[in-house]
């Protein structure tokens, strides 16, 4: 099945991407952390460590504790 082009766009351009994409990964390994952004980091994984790890734990406890044996 034959699908016709979006807006008669023939080719992909990804020198255009991989430009942006080298331009992030520069300014990214040039700044520096501040510390908001380390406040921000730690806030972060400590409430992701909190939803992938403690609460499935804390549900486990609390089925076992409501269970009837």
């Amino acid at each position: 099945m034959a699908v016709p082009p979006v807006s008669g766009v023939d080719s992909v351009s990804t020198t255009n991407g991989e430009a942006a994409f080298d331009a992030a990964v520069n300014n990214a390994q040039g700044s520096e952390m501040t510390p908001e952004l380390e406040d921000m980091m730690i806030e972060g994984a400590i409430s992701i460590g909190g939803q992938m790890i403690i609460m499935p734990r804390a549900n486990d406890i609390l089925n076992e504790a409501m269970s009837d044996e």
